[in-house]
C-alpha cells in the first residue's frame, strides 16, 4: 500500500512539474468568439484534457468559478489534483451505470449555484470524437450558453495507443485555442465543431475528405 501511494505521489509530482514547465514555455494563441461573465457550459475533446487545465485556469478569471467533471477512478486523482492547483473544482463521477446518481446531483446543483461547468465531450471512455449529451443537457435545462473549445498543437507527444490519442504539448511550442459561444444548445439540436482549432482534422481516418467541420453525433451519456 505504501509503495502504491509513493508511486501515485511520484506521478502527481511529475504531472505538476511538467505542467509548470509548459505554463512557462508554451505560447498560447487565442481565437475567441464569445463573451465571458455569466456561468457557461464548456465542452472540449478528451484528448486535450492535459492542456485544458491551463485553459480553464485562464478562463476562470473571466467567468464564474469552473467545476470540471472528472472520472471517479484512480486516473481522476491526478486530474483533480491539477485542477485544484489551478484554482478549479473537480466533480467526481463514476463510469458506467453508477454515473446516473452523480450526474443527477450535478444537474440539481447547477440550478442552485452560479458556477460554470467543463466536461470532456467524448469522455470518460470514448469513442473518440463522439460526444455524449451531458453538456447539451446542462445547457438546455440550465438555460446556459454552451462554449466549445478546440485545440491545436504545433508540437506534441500523442499517446496513440490510448483510445483518445491523448496529447501532451512540448515545451517552447505554440498551442492554438479556439473558443466559440454557441448560445443555449438543445440536446437534440447540437452544433458542428472542429476537432481542432485549425478545423482541419476529423473524427476518423475515413472522414478526411469531408468539410472542415464535423457534425456531432447524438449518443446517450
Amino acid at each position: 500500500m505504501k509503495m502504491k501511494k509513493l508511486g501515485e505521489s511520484l506521478l502527481q509530482w511529475l504531472f505538476d512539474s511538467y505542467l509548470k514547465l509548459i505554463e512557462r514555455t508554451v505560447r498560447i494563441k487565442w481565437i475567441e468568439d464569445t463573451r465571458f461573465g455569466d456561468s457557461q457550459i464548456f465542452g472540449f475533446w478528451h484528448e486535450d484534457s492535459f492542456f485544458m487545465i491551463l485553459v480553464l485556469e485562464k478562463l476562470a478569471h473571466r467567468t464564474t468559478p469552473v467545476d470540471v467533471i472528472v472520472t471517479a477512478d484512480t486516473r481522476g486523482n491526478y486530474i483533480e489534483h491539477m485542477i485544484k492547483r489551478s484554482g478549479g473544482n473537480a466533480l467526481r463521477v463514476p463510469d458506467g451505470f453508477k454515473a446516473f446518481a452523480a450526474l443527477k446531483k450535478i444537474v440539481k446543483d447547477n440550478y442552485e449555484k452560479d458556477h460554470s461547468i467543463a466536461v470532456a465531450l467524448d469522455g470518460p471512455l470514448g469513442p473518440r470524437h463522439e460526444p455524449k449529451k451531458l453538456a447539451f443537457y446542462l445547457s438546455e435545462h440550465g438555460d446556459e450558453e454552451f462554449v466549445g473549445i478546440s485545440i491545436s498543437y504545433s508540437s506534441c507527444i500523442r499517446l496513440n495507443r490510448r483510445w483518445d490519442k491523448y496529447a501532451i504539448p512540448l515545451p517552447f511550442s505554440q498551442v492554438t485555442v479556439a473558443v466559440k459561444d454557441y448560445g443555449v444548445v438543445e440536446k437534440n439540436q447540437v452544433p458542428a465543431l472542429p476537432v481542432n482549432a485549425d478545423g482541419a482534422e476529423y473524427g476518423s481516418e475515413n472522414e478526411r475528405e469531408k468539410e472542415n467541420l464535423i457534425k456531432w453525433r447524438q449518443i446517450t451519456y
